[in-house]
C-alpha cells in the first residue's frame, strides 16, 4: 500500500463483479412470491391478535413463516387453552372448535386435495371478512389452533440424524397406528389375528405369511376370553380335563378363535407336552396359567422330559402387560422416489408411506388410510427405513404402544412388526440389498440368471423361465459380512467388484463404508513423503481397525435383521410395473411394429376407435392418443389395451402373436382377481397363464426372455400370492396417485426445511381428519380421553362438500341402484350428465315405444306421455345405457346353465307425468353359443332371444361384449366426426362400418364384473385355452435360434465390412489409380481394344439377369431400432454407419475377402431354409425374431456384387496390368479395374436397377431416389469428388447445429462471462462502455478458443452476430455487478481500499497492486456522480459509466497535452494521478482489514486469461487520444528503457 500511496504503481482502470449481486433495500416482486413480506401483511391485518413487534427481529426465514410456533407473551396461557379447547366443561357446540367459523376453515386448509399457500388463505379469510361472514378466524389464530390442536392428538414429527449426517424428520408410524386404535370407526375394521377360511383368499390376513409362516413371537400374544387371558406358550386347562399350550391364535372363519400348539398328556412323573402341533377351539379354554401354578403351588408340574416348557412360564408379555391386553398388527411401509417439483423438472424426494395392515383391502385402498412417514431430498431410502425399522423396534419387548382402544374404552398394548414391502422392481431390489435388474443375477428372490453366454445356451435359456434356487435372508445377510471383511484386505477392488457380481448382492447402506475402506487401503498403500508404503499386513490391520469403529446394525441393510421379514419373499412381485410396464408394454411395442411394418396400423386405429367401452369402467378408450404416443403411454393405457387388444388385432396380425395376446389377456384377469374362492387351483392356473405368456415371448422374440428380466420376475407372482393373498393386495397403485397429495404439500412449502414442511403438513391433514371423524385424544388437564361434539360429527354428515375435501364422503353419495337419467330433446344443447330440465326432456306416448312395438299385449302401467332415459344405475353401480349388455336374473328362464342370464338393453322408460311409477327396461335376451369364438376363444352371444321387461333393480351389472367383426363383414369405411371443446368440428376419424350381424362376442380380458361373468357361464365356456405341449422342445427351440439368429448377424456383419476393405485395398493397388484424371498419355482405339470390348458385351450378355438381379435383391426390414422412416435424416444416418463399417473393415486385410466370400455362400445356403418370424424386435432391443431375412438378403448381396464384378473386366485388360496386385495362390485381385474401363449399357442398367431397388428398400423419396440414380452414372473420379462435397455439407450443418446448442449451453455463458469479467476488471481497461463490444468482439476473432468457438460460426455473419450481442448483454451484467459493489460496499458500507478490492474481484480474476488505485478512483466517480448528476448537452442525466469513460479520457487528454511526445512520462504522471486519488481515498476511508484482505497476486501468479485480458484491453481503441501504433511505440519504448519487467509494467498500464 505505500509503494502505492507513493505512485510506485502504475495503476490505469479495472474492476471485478462479486458472484453474488447486491439486494435492494426494498422487498422485490420475487421476494414478495417467495414468502418475503408476508410476515408484515399478516401483523397489519391481525390487529389485537398479532404478535408483538420484537418477535421480526430475529429467527430464520423458516420460523418467521410459522407464527402459530411462537409463544404468546401478553396472552395468558390458561385463557389461551380455553379459548382453543374450552374449559373442562364444553361450553361451546363444536367442542373442541371455539365455533364453526374455525371448524370448516380448519377443514378447507386441512383438505389433502386441496392445498393453499399462506398468501392464498390470507385472500380467502379476508375475502369472507369483507363479505360480512361470521366466525371469520384470523390466519393467526387458525394456526395457533392447529398447532395446539396437533400437540393435544400428538404430534408424531421427529427429528432423525443418519450416521452419514443427514437430517429429515418422519411421522413415527407407533402414533400412527395408535390413532387407529382411537378412532371408534376404524377400530372394528382392524385385524388382529390371521384368519383361516379354507381355501378361500381375499385378503392379506389370510394369507400364508401371516396365518403360517410369521414367527409366533411376533404375533398376538393373548386372547381374552371369560375375563381370563390366556397366553401363547402357557399351560391351560380345557374342558374335558385335557391340558394344552398355545403358541398361537388365529381366528376360523365362521367358528370363533382358534388355536394352534401342542396338547399334553398327564403321566405320573408329571405333564408331557407333544411334540407335534394340533389345533383347538379356544371356547374350550377353562384356566389360564395363573390359576392352574395357584392350584399346583409348591409341587412340580412337568415331566423331566419337557422341563424346558415350564421355564417359559409365565410368559414375559403377561408381567409386562400388567392387566391389559395385547394386539400386534402389521405395516406395510412403501417408499419410492418421487419429484417434489408441479413441473417437469426432476427434484427427486424419496417418499415413504405406511398402511395399517390389520386393515381389510378396500379400506386399504382408501387415501385415508394411507399414511405418510418421511421424505427426504438428501437422506438415501435405506437411511429413512432405518429409522422406520428402529420406530418398529421400540414397539417390541418391555416397550409396547400403550394405546386407547375407542371400543373396548381402554388402554391395550401395541407390538408391530412388518407384513411386506410394496414397490417397483428397483426399489425393491435395493430394500433387498441386491444389485438390481442390470446385474448377471438380477432376480432378487431367487439366484437365476448368468453370463451372456450361459443365458443363450441350452440349459441357461430354460432357468431364465422359472424361478431358481431362492435366496434366504442369512445368506444375503453373510454376503453383505464377506463383502465388509473383504474390503479390509489389501487391493481388494477387483475381487470385491466379482464378489458382488457373482452374488448378486450390493447392500446400499454398507457400500460407502466399503468404497472408503478400498480408497484407504490405495491410500495406505502407497509411499509419501513423510512414510514408507505400508506392507498388506499393516493394511489388513487399519483397514480392520477403521472397519470396527462402524456401530454394530449400522453398517448393513436393517431390513436384513428384522424378526419376521423375509425381505426376498417380502417384498412381492408388483402388477403394475412387473406386467403392465413390463409384459403388456413391451408386446404393444412389438405388436405396433409390426402393424406399421405391414401397412395395417391405419385399420388397427379405427378398429380401437370402434371397440365398445361399456362394462369395462374405464373414462375412455383414447384410441387417438395411444397410437399417436404409443412410446410415451402410461400404467392405465396398458391396463385398457390388455382388455381390448385381442378384438383390435384379430385377423391382422399372425395367430402366435394373437394368441400371444389372449395369454396376457387372461393373465391381466387373474392378476385383477381380489375374491379366490380356492387358492390352490387359483396358484396353479395363475402359474399355468404366466409360463403361456412367457412361452410366448420366447416362441416369438427369444431376446426378450434375455434382455428384460420382468419375464423372470413375473414367475415368482404365483408364490407371493399364496403367501400375501391377491396380487392386488401388493399393488403400488394407491401409493403411486398418493404421490399427487405429497407433491401438493411439497411445492407449497417454503423449501428451507422441505421434509419438516411436509411431515408437520401431514401430521396436521392427520389431525384434522381424527379429530372432525370422532377420534379420541387425550385431554392432558383431565387426564381423560375425548371425542368432538355431537355437532362436529353431524356436520360432516350434512356436508358433503366437507367430508369430500377430507376424503371421507359416506357411501350414501354413491348413485344409488335404480335411478334413471332421462333423455334430452333431440337439437337441445348443453350437459348430458345430469338430469335434464322438464322443458328438455324427450317423451312420447306408449304406442310409440320399442317396448309396446316388440311386445304388443304388454298393458302399460301409466296412461299419460314416457320420457325416454339416457342410462340407469344397475345393481352394482354401473351406469346402464341402451345398447348395453346386462346380466339379469330371469326366474321363468328355466332353459339356462346357471341362473344369470345375458341381455341386451332395448328401451329405458319412465312415466313423465306420475313419478310414483316405477321406470321400465325393456331387454332382450342374448343366446350364449354352446361353442367358443374361432379365433378369439370366447364365448358368443346372438341377440336373437325374446324381449322381457325389468325393473330398474333387476340388473345386476353391465358387462362388455364386442361386436363380432370378424365373421361379420365389418369394414373399416366409416367416419366418425372428432368433437373437440364440446364442440364437433369438420375433422373426422375412420371407424368400422359395423354389419347387421346379431353375434357379439364376450369380453372374457374385461376385469370389471369378472367374478358375476364367471358365474354366468358354463365351464365349457370358461376354461383356458392350451397354448404349448412340449414347452422343453420350446425352450431349446428359442435358445438355438437366438445363437444362431445373433451368428448370423456376426457373420453377415463381417461379410460386409471385409468386402468393403477389399475393395477399397484393390483400388488402392490398380495402377488406375494412379491416372484416375486423365494425366497420362491414352493410346487411340485399335483393332484389339475393339475385339476385347466385343469379348466382354459377349461375356456380360451370356450372364443370367434375372439371377444377379434376384442375388442383389435388398434386405428384408430391419427390427424396430433399426427401421428407417422415410425421412432424409434416416438415410444420412445410415449413410454414415456405413463409412464407419468401411474404415474399420479396412484394417482387416484383403486375404480375408475370396475366403470370407465362400463361407457367406456356405452360410446363405443355410440360412435360406429358415422360417421367417413375423414378429418384429421390441423398440430398444438388439437381436430378435425377424433378423433372419435381412441376414438372407445381405449375403446374398455379397454375393451377387461379386458376380457381377467378376464378369465386368475382360481377362486381356487383366493380364496386360502389369501391376495389377495378387493373391497368395496367384489369381489376379481385379474386380474394380472396371473403374479405368467405360460401363456398357448393360452394366449401368443392372447397376441402376439395383440401386432402384435398394432405394425402394430404404423407402426414399422419389428424390432422394433420383439423386441416387444420378450419382450411379458418375464415374468413381466424380463420385469421390460429390462424396467430399457432401461430406463438407454434412461438416458444415453439424458446426452450425453445434453453435446453435453451444450458444445457450452455460458452457458458453460461463467462458464468455469470465472473460468479459476480465476485461472489465482489468487495471488498465481504458474505457468501460465506449467501443467495448467490439474491442473484444475483435479479440475473440483471433482467439476463438477463449470461448470454445468454431472458425465456421465466424464466418457466417448471421451467427457471429448472435455471439456480439451475448458479449453486449453480458457486458451489460458485469457493469451492473460492479457498480452496485461500488454503491454499497464502496459507499454505504464505507469499506477500505483492501475489503472494497476484495469484495469486487471475482470471475477468477486476483488482485493486483494496480486495482487499488483503479478501484479509488471508480469509488471517486461514483461518488461525484450520485452527488452532481452531471448532465450532458441534450439536458439528461449522463449514466454513470458513460461518466467514467468521460473521466478517463479528461486525464489522458490532460497528461497528453503536458507530455505530447515523452510517452514514458505520460505513464509515469498518470501513476501519480492515481496514487494521489488513493491517498485520498485511504484518508476518508481508513484500513481496518486484515492480512488477509491485502493480499496481492505478481504476474506470474495470476491466471492465464487474466493476464491475456490485461494485454489485450491496451490494443483497444476507445478514443482519438491514443493510437494504437503509439501504443507499440511505448510497449517498444518501455521494453527497451525500463527492461522487460518494466517494460510490461508500462505496456499494462
Amino acid at each position: 500500500m505505500r509503494e502505492a500511496l507513493s505512485g510506485g504503481v502504475l495503476f490505469s482502470a479495472g474492476e471485478e463483479f462479486g458472484s453474488q449481486r447486491q439486494r435492494d433495500a426494498d422487498i422485490s416482486l420475487e421476494e414478495v412470491l417467495s414468502g418475503a413480506g408476508l410476515f408484515e401483511a399478516m401483523c397489519e391485518s391481525l390487529g389485537e391478535e398479532a404478535p408483538p413487534d420484537e418477535w421480526a427481529a430475529g429467527g430464520d426465514e423458516d420460523d418467521m413463516g410459522r407464527i402459530g410456533a411462537r409463544v404468546i407473551s401478553h396472552i395468558n396461557p390458561p385463557e389461551a387453552a380455553r379459548d382453543m379447547f374450552g374449559s373442562g366443561e364444553r361450553v361451546t357446540d363444536y367442542f373442541p372448535y371455539p365455533n364453526k367459523g374455525m371448524l370448516k376453515t380448519d377443514i378447507l386448509f386441512s383438505a389433502p386435495e386441496l392445498r393453499f399457500s399462506r398468501r392464498q388463505k390470507e385472500a380467502v379469510l379476508a375475502w369472507g371478512k369483507e363479505l360480512g361472514a361470521r366466525e371469520v378466524p384470523s390466519l393467526y389464530r387458525l394456526e395457533n389452533f392447529q398447532k395446539d390442536a396437533l400437540e393435544a392428538c400428538g404430534n408424531p414429527t421427529k427429528r432423525v440424524q443418519t450416521r452419514a449426517g443427514n437430517i429429515f424428520y418422519h411421522n413415527s408410524v407407533q402414533q400412527s397406528i395408535a390413532r387407529d386404535y382411537a378412532h371408534p370407526d376404524i377400530r372394528p375394521l382392524i385385524k388382529a389375528y390371521p384368519v383361516f377360511s379354507g381355501n378361500r383368499v381375499t385378503e392379506h390376513y389370510q394369507g400364508s405369511k401371516w396365518l403360517v409362516d410369521a414367527p409366533d413371537e411376533l404375533l398376538t400374544p393373548m386372547i381374552r376370553l371369560h375375563d381370563r387371558d390366556f397366553y401363547v406358550n402357557e399351560l391351560t386347562y380345557c374342558e374335558g380335563g385335557q391340558w394344552f399350550i398355545p403358541k398361537r391364535f388365529f381366528e376360523f372363519e365362521g367358528h370363533g378363535m382358534w388355536a394352534v400348539g401342542h396338547n399334553v398328556a398327564a403321566t405320573p412323573d408329571g405333564l408331557v407336552v407333544s411334540d407335534t402341533r394340533s389345533m383347538r377351539a379356544c371356547c374350550e379354554f377353562r384356566n389360564n396359567w395363573p390359576e392352574v401354578e395357584a392350584w399346583n403351588t409348591g409341587k412340580t408340574i412337568f415331566a423331566p422330559v419337557s422341563a424346558s416348557y415350564a421355564s417359559k412360564m409365565p410368559n414375559p408379555d403377561r408381567i409386562t402387560a400388567g392387566g391389559l391386553e395385547w394386539e400386534c398388527p402389521p405395516l406395510i411401509i412403501f417408499i419410492d422416489d418421487v419429484s417434489g417439483n408441479s413441473s417437469k423438472q426432476w427434484n427427486v424426494h424419496y417418499s415413504c408411506y405406511m398402511s395399517n395392515g390389520g386393515l381389510p383391502r378396500a379400506e386399504i385402498e382408501k387415501t385415508k388410510h394411507i399414511r405418510f412417514v418421511a421424505t427426504s431430498p438428501h437422506a438415501s431410502p435405506m437411511e429413512i427405513v432405518q429409522a422406520v425399522c428402529e420406530d418398529i423396534r421400540r414397539s417390541g419387548g418391555t416397550t409396547p404402544i400403550k394405546a386407547w382402544d375407542a371400543v373396548r374404552k381402554r388402554y391395550v398394548l401395541l407390538r408391530l412388526w412388518l407384513l411386506f414391502l410394496p414397490g417397483d422392481n428397483p426399489m425393491q431390489a435395493e430394500l433387498c440389498s441386491h444389485i438390481g435388474l442390470n446385474g448377471n443375477f438380477f432376480c432378487r428372490c431367487c439366484h437365476a440368471g448368468g453370463d451372456k453366454e450361459f443365458k443363450e445356451s441350452n440349459s441357461g435359456f430354460p432357468s431364465l423361465l422359472r424361478p431358481g434356487r431362492p435366496r434366504t435372508v442369512s445368506e444375503t445377510r453373510n454376503t453383505v459380512m464377506d463383502h465388509l471383511i473383504a474390503a479390509t484386505h489389501a487391493a481388494a477392488e477387483k475381487p470385491l467388484r466379482d464378489a458382488i457380481t457373482k452374488s448378486g448382492i450390493k447392500d446400499s447402506l454398507s457400500m460407502p463404508i466399503i468404497n472408503r475402506l478400498v480408497a484407504l487401503g490405495k491410500v495406505f498403500r502407497r509411499s509419501t513423503p513423510d512414510r514408507k508404503a505400508m506392507t498388506p499386513e499393516q493394511v489388513n490391520q487399519k483397514l480392520h481397525a477403521e472397519l470396527l469403529k462402524n456401530p454394530e446394525g449400522m453398517a448393513m441393510n436393517p431390513l436384513l435383521n428384522m424378526e419376521g421379514l423375509d425381505v426376498h419373499q417380502d417384498t412381492p412381485v408388483e402388477p403394475l410395473h412387473t406386467h403392465l410396464l413390463g409384459v403388456v408394454k413391451y408386446f404393444w411395442a412389438q405388436t405396433t411394429w409390426v402393424l406399421e411394418k405391414s401397412g395395417h396400423f391405419a385399420t388397427f386405429q379405427a378398429r380401437l376407435n370402434s371397440l365398445s367401452k361399456f362394462g369395462l369402467k374405464v373414462p375412455n378408450i383414447m384410441a387417438d392418443y395411444m397410437c399417436r404416443y404409443r412410446g410415451s403411454l402410461i400404467g392405465k393405457h396398458f391396463k385398457t389395451i390388455s382388455q381390448i387388444m385381442s378384438f383390435a388385432v384379430c385377423g391382422l396380425v399372425e395367430e402366435n402373436l394373437q394368441n400371444a395376446w389372449l395369454a396376457i389377456g387372461y393373465l391381466t384377469v387373474l392378476l385383477w382377481e381380489t375374491e379366490i374362492d380356492d387358492i390352490n387351483s387359483y396358484v396353479k392356473t395363475l402359474r399355468k397363464a404366466i409360463d403361456d405368456v412367457i412361452d410366448f415371448a420366447a416362441q416369438l422374440s427369444p431376446s426378450l426372455i434375455t434382455d428384460k428380466n420382468k419375464f423372470h420376475i413375473l414367475s415368482h407372482l404365483p408364490d407371493h400370492v399364496l403367501r400375501h393373498g391377491p396380487a392386488l393386495l401388493f399393488s403400488t397403485e394407491r401409493y403411486e396417485s398418493f404421490n399427487h397429495i405429497f407433491r401438493l404439500c411439497s411445492i407449497h412449502s417454503n423449501r428451507q426445511a422441505p421434509s419438516r414442511d411436509i411431515a408437520v403438513t401431514f401430521a396436521n391433514q392427520d389431525r384434522c381428519r381424527h379429530m372432525v371423524s370422532g377420534g379420541f385424544w387425550l385431554d392432558s388437564r383431565t387426564n381423560t380421553w375425548v371425542n368432538t361434539a355431537p355437532a362436529v360429527r353431524a356436520h360432516l354428515e350434512n356436508n358433503i362438500l366437507d367430508a369430500r375435501l377430507l376424503g371421507l364422503a359416506p357411501a350414501s353419495s354413491e348413485p344409488s341402484p335404480g335411478k334413471v337419467t332421462l333423455s334430452k330433446v333431440a337439437g337441445k344443447t348443453g350437459r348430458t350428465l345430469r338430469q335434464p330440465p322438464p322443458n328438455q326432456v324427450s317423451t312420447c306416448d306408449w304406442v310409440q315405444t320399442k317396448t309396446h312395438e316388440h311386445l304388443p299385449n304388454l298393458v302399460a302401467r301409466s296412461d299419460g306421455p314416457w320420457s325416454k332415459a339416457q342410462s340407469v344405475i344397475a345393481g352394482n353401480g354401473d351406469n346402464v345405457s341402451v345398447g348395453t349388455e346386462v346380466l339379469v336374473l330371469l326366474g321363468e328362464i328355466v332353459d339356462s346353465a346357471t341362473p344369470l342370464v345375458f341381455c341386451s338393453v332395448v328401451e329405458l322408460l319412465q312415466p313423465a307425468q306420475q313419478s310414483d311409477k316405477q321406470s321400465i327396461i325393456t331387454v332382450r335376451r342374448s343366446v350364449l353359443s354352446a361353442e367358443l369364438h374361432t379365433h378369439l376363444r370366447m364365448p358368443v352371444l346372438s341377440r336373437t332371444g325374446s324381449f322381457h321387461v325389468l325393473e330398474p333393480q333387476e340388473l345386476l351389472c353391465a358387462i362388455n361384449v364386442q361386436h363380432d367383426c370378424s365373421s361379420s363383414t365389418c369394414t373399416a369405411s366409416g367416419t366418425q366426426v372428432v368433437r373437440q371443446e364440446r364442440e364437433s368440428t369438420s375433422q373426422s376419424r375412420t371407424v368400422l362400418l359395423h354389419s347387421n350381424s346379431p353375434l357379439y362376442v364376450v369380453n372374457m380380458h374385461a376385469l370389471h364384473n369378472q367374478h358375476l361373468l364367471a358365474h354366468a357361464l358354463p365351464e365349457s365356456l370358461r376354461t383356458p385355452a392350451s397354448y404349448f405341449t412340449d414347452r422343453t422342445a420350446l425352450h431349446t427351440a428359442a435358445a438355438e435360434s437366438l445363437r444362431d439368429g445373433k451368428l448370423r448377424k456376426k457373420i453377415a456383419k463381417e461379410a460386409a465390412v471385409r468386402k468393403s476393405a477389399e475393395e477399397a485395398l484393390r483400388r488402392m493397388n490398380t495402377p488406375a489409380s494412379l491416372d484416375l484424371i486423365g494425366i497420362g498419355e491414352t493410346s487411340p482405339p485399335t483393332a484389339d481394344s475393339e475385339a476385347q470390348d466385343n469379348e466382354r458385351q459377349n461375356t456380360l450378355v451370356d450372364l443370367e439377369p434375372s439371377r444377379i438381379l434376384h442375388e442383389s435383391a435388398p434386405a428384408a426390414p430391419r427390427g424396430p431400432r433399426q427401421r428407417r422412416p422415410k425421412t432424409q435424416t434416416s438415410s444420412r444416418t445410415n449413410d454414415q454407419g456405413a463409412s464407419t463399417s468401411r474404415g474399420q473393415g479396412a484394417s482387416r486385410g484383403r486375404r480375408a475377402g475370396p475366403t470370407r466370400g465362400r463361407e457367406a455362400a456356405h452360410d446363405r445356403a443355410a440360412i435360406g431354409n429358415q422360417p421367417a418370424p413375423s414378429v418384429g424386435e421390441d423398440p430398444g432391443e438388439g437381436g430378435g425374431m425377424v433378423g433372419e431375412q435381412s441376414v438372407d438378403a445381405a449375403l446374398a448381396l455379397v454375393q451377387g456384387h461379386s458376380s457381377i464384378m467378376d464378369h465386368q473386366v475382360p481377362t486381356a485388360a487383366r493380364d496386360s496390368q502389369p501391376l495389377a496386385a495378387s493373391d497368395d495362390d496367384g489369381e489376379l485381385l481385379d474386380p474394380l479395374l472396371q473403374a479405368t474401363f467405360p460401363r456398357t449399357a448393360l452394366t449401368a442398367q443392372l447397376l441402376r436397377n439395383s440401386a432402384e431397388e435398394k432405394c425402394e428398400s430404404e423407402n426414399l423419396n422419389a428424390r432422394q431416389t433420383e439423386e441416387v440414380l444420378a450419382f450411379c452414372m458418375l464415374s468413381p473420379v466424380e463420385m469421390l469428388v460429390d462424396l467430399k462435397i457432401h461430406l463438407f455439407k454434412i461438416e458444415t450443418d453439424l458446426l452450425r447445429r453445434y453453435f446453435r446448442l453451444y450458444i445457450r449451453h452455460p458452457d458458453f455463458a460461463l467462458r464468455l462471462r469470465n472473460c468479459v469479467g476480465a476485461v472489465i476488471l482489468a487495471h488498465n481497461v481504458p474505457a468501460y462502455l465506449q467501443n467495448v463490444t467490439n474491442s473484444i468482439a475483435e479479440y475473440l476473432e483471433k482467439h476463438l478458443d477463449t470461448v470454445a468457438l468454431t472458425q465456421q460460426c465466424r464466418d457466417d455473419a448471421a451467427d457471429w452476430a448472435i455471439v456480439k450481442t451475448a458479449i453486449a448483454d453480458m457486458l451489460t451484467q458485469v457493469r451492473s455487478g460492479l457498480k452496485s459493489k461500488l454503491e454499497l460496499d464502496g459507499l454505504k458500507k464505507g469499506e477500505d481500499i483492501y475489503e472494497l478490492t476484495k469484495s469486487v474481484m471475482g470471475y477468477d480474476v486476483r488482485p493486483r497492486k494496480e486495482h487499488w488505485g483503479r478501484l479509488a478512483f471508480l469509488r471517486h466517480c461514483a461518488q461525484q456522480h450520485k452527488t452532481t448528476l452531471p448532465k450532458g448537452p441534450d439536458g439528461k442525466i449522463i449514466g454513470f459509466w458513460a461518466y467514467v469513460d468521460n473521466m478517463l479520457k479528461d486525464v489522458r487528454a490532460s497528461i497528453k497535452n503536458k507530455h505530447p511526445i515523452d510517452t514514458i512520462a505520460r505513464k509515469r504522471e498518470e501513476a501519480n494521478f492515481f496514487a494521489t486519488i488513493l491517498q485520498l481515498d485511504v484518508s476518508k476511508y481508513p484500513i481496518k482489514s486484515g492480512g488477509v484482505a491485502q493480499t496481492v497476486y505478481n504476474t506470474p501468479d495470476i491466471p492465464n486469461l487474466q493476464y491475456a485480458m490485461e494485454r489485450a484491453v491496451v490494443s483497444f481503441v476507445v478514443d482519438d487520444t491514443e493510437r494504437p501504433d503509439i501504443i507499440r511505440n511505448i510497449a517498444g519504448a518501455g521494453g527497451g528503457a525500463a527492461g522487460s519487467e518494466d517494460g510490461e509494467d508500462i505496456l499494462m498500464s
